[in-house]
């Protein structure tokens, strides 16, 4: 049982009130220290910082578990971003997506509150060297929670390793639905010029303003691919100007002889022009499909290792 009662919980949600009109986030008591609340969730640590949120650990006094809440940066902060959010992730339903558990709004800080997935992130992964099994196994995991999105018709427009989160056994998890779209989507915010994604990874015609396609995370999902076979992302400009010029003309360099036997799936990811590109993550999917037995990753064992060495 959870060391607050729900008589306690109510008084600390009635403090929340009180704290939000002095302006802070209210203390509470989580086994013996003294934590921020947020409605229904402690908040234990900071895991990091973007533009318009903050992403924070939490503890869910409701589930009794753990969580990750992405709250505003500021107090009275627009909370459409996390409804629309919520509104797209919350119904794909898939072990590779990452499970969002609410939304809402507690002393005026909107927020999102989403599983917690303990293993850190495929950017942090790649602080090291990958394996070509265990990237043919990421790229399945990836592929597989990017396929509940394109069968919805829906194109994520942001797939990046910082975006694919690890559970203890190695699984990749997609997450991170705020750029999500609707196929054929023109984005009517976007200003003359405004880059839609993360340039490293975004697709030539996502640079360029064009419909939203599933094809367009084909690319990115490539460039990932790329990243974790050779030990970086294939266009690494100087600049932010190299880097978008490489990503509308530059051909990809070729990946390490050692793993030639993927060089053909990443060409078929990573083709300028999206109708000689993999179409969408089902295509992904068959083509692993189809690779020899002896580079397809092998079930968890006793060790929870899912792939073979």
């Amino acid at each position: 049982m959870h060391p607050l009662s729900a008589t306690q919980a109510g008084r600390e949600r009635l403090a929340d009130r009180h704290a939000a009109a002095a302006g802070s986030l209210p203390p509470a008591q989580l086994q013996g220290q003294v934590r921020p609340v947020l409605g229904d969730f402690h908040l234990l640590r900071q895991l990091g910082q973007g533009r318009r949120s903050v992403a924070w650990l939490a503890h869910d006094m409701l589930r009794d578990a753990p969580a990750v809440l992405k709250v505003a940066q500021r107090r009275g902060a627009d909370g459409s971003p996390f409804a629309r959010e919520f509104g797209i992730g919350s119904d794909l339903r898939h072990p590779n997506v990452v499970a969002l558990l609410e939304h809402g709004s507690a002393g005026g800080m909107p927020y999102l509150a989403m599983e917690y997935i303990g293993g850190g992130d495929l950017a942090q992964r790649l602080q090291q060297s990958m394996g070509q099994a265990e990237a043919l196994a990421c790229l399945r995991d990836a592929a597989a929670g990017l396929a509940q999105l394109h069968r919805r018709g829906l194109v994520h427009r942001d797939v990046k390793p910082a975006n694919l989160l690890l559970r203890a056994d190695g699984s990749a998890v997609l997450a991170d639905f705020g750029l999500a779209v609707a196929v054929g989507s023109v984005d009517p915010a976007a200003q003359p010029g405004a880059i839609v994604g993360t340039p490293r990874y975004v697709a030539p015609e996502q640079l360029q303003g064009a419909p939203a396609r599933p094809a367009a995370d084909i690319y990115s999902l490539g460039v990932v691919l790329h990243h974790m076979l050779a030990g970086s992302p294939p266009f690494r400009g100087q600049t932010l100007m190299e880097v978008l010029s490489q990503q509308l003309v530059a051909v990809a360099p070729r990946l390490p002889e050692s793993r030639a036997a993927l060089q053909p799936l990443c060409d078929a990811m990573l083709a300028k022009e999206p109708r000689e590109r993999l179409p969408n993550a089902d295509a992904v999917l068959a083509r692993i499909a189809m690779l020899q037995t002896d580079l397809l990753p092998v079930p968890a064992g006793p060790s929870g290792k899912r792939w073979s060495l």
